[in-house]
């Protein structure tokens, strides 16, 4: 049907000079790709018609149409664009971490006093984003430990919680933990080598991001980010779930339209707050909301999900928004419950702390807008 395509083929190298001068022979000018589907596939016609380069591969023999991505990330070098943000493989047969590439594990092991684990999100090759609440004010960056991609522990040489956090501020007022400005940095040892398993996410008010949503650089600022990622109303939004060395993503929306209110009243709820009056005392503007019941259920996270993004999906890009702080409702401590309606998270806004991100991550690249 339609044809031999050997003479198309032959018109190519012609036009491009191909195979003229032997001590010149071109063959870098060209690479022709075959996807042969189906077992009625001849493999010799195909190969015959395929480039043929030392290392390369250029043939792909598919059972379905289904094999087709997969093929497309065989084919294509993905080499130099490993250090663009916010992507992931998607394919059938990508692992967890080549799906959710920026998720690190983070260990803290204080000698004689135990050990705690949080979750963040590789935002350069040196720094890590997580929750500030994971940290005691004497923790050092040497009791640190960050599992980036697989099997890959990365040692911490500076930790930094954002100066304006204080988790004990209200507890005069009789309200124990105080989570405003609950985000924090670590700077690793040594330089992540990018690879499909370590890859990091997008950051607000970033270059990387203006591509992500395919807008014009220079000309889109840190608002029109913050209008197209925030929008009013229920933003789709995801966050990772670790369990048994399986990351699972859950789906969730932040409420920030008419929603945002009842949303933010049901942190009264939680047991640590039973002195708070006016729900603006712990739920600061520096909170996004997600969880509850209406419009739809949101999964909720777990304690060991703190400090890891909160992401919104734009196509196929991911760009970070929040970091996991805390919950009115812990839905995994034993014994396992149904989750209540008033079941909230609450998120560091990135949005709301960008000077800080700007003065930490200057030598960093990211070209902060």
């Amino acid at each position: 049907m339609g044809g031999s395509p050997v003479p198309v083929v032959g018109q190519i190298r012609e036009l491009l000079s191909i195979g003229r001068d032997v001590r010149n022979p071109r063959e870098d000018y060209l690479d022709i790709y075959v996807f042969g589907i189906g077992a009625m596939v001849n493999s010799e016609n195909i190969a015959e018609l395929a480039s043929k380069k030392s290392g390369e591969k250029h043939v792909f023999h598919m059972q379905d149409i289904k094999d087709l991505q997969k093929a497309f990330h065989e084919m294509i070098d993905e080499s130099e664009t490993l250090s663009m943000c916010g992507l992931g493989w998607a394919h059938e047969e990508a692992d967890d971490h080549q799906r959710n590439p920026w998720h690190v594990s983070i260990k803290i092991v204080r000698h004689g006093k135990g050990q705690e684990s949080c979750k963040g999100a590789l935002i350069s090759e040196y720094f890590v984003l997580t929750a500030a609440h994971c940290f005691d004010i004497n923790d050092e960056a040497e009791w640190i430990t960050v599992d980036v991609g697989k099997n890959s522990a990365s040692k911490v040489d500076k930790l930094w919680s954002h100066p304006q956090y204080n988790i004990g501020k209200l507890r005069g007022a009789g309200i124990p933990e105080f989570y405003d400005y609950d985000v924090a940095l670590l700077k690793l040892k040594d330089k992540i080598k990018f690879s499909f398993n370590a890859r990091p996410i997008c950051l607000p008010c970033t270059e990387g991001t203006t591509r992500a949503l395919r807008k014009p650089h220079p000309e889109t600022t840190c608002n029109d980010h913050k209008r197209l990622l925030l929008t009013v109303g229920e933003v789709p939004a995801l966050f990772v779930h670790e369990q048994k060395q399986k990351l699972e993503r859950k789906l969730v929306n932040i409420k920030n339209g008419v929603k945002k209110s009842a949303c933010e009243a049901d942190a009264k709820k939680a047991p640590i707050y039973v002195n708070v009056t006016d729900v603006r005392q712990v739920v600061t503007p520096r909170f996004l909301c997600t969880g509850g019941i209406d419009p739809v259920v949101d999964p909720n996270t777990c304690k060991g999900d703190s400090g890891g993004p909160l992401i919104i999906p734009k196509g196929k890009r991911y760009i970070q928004v929040g970091v996991i702080s805390w919950g009115v409702f812990d839905v995994c401590k034993p014994p396992k419950r149904k989750a209540p309606a008033h079941a909230r998270d609450f998120h560091l806004n990135l949005f709301t702390v960008l000077p800080w991100l700007r003065e930490k991550l200057a030598e960093e690249e990211l070209g902060f807008i």
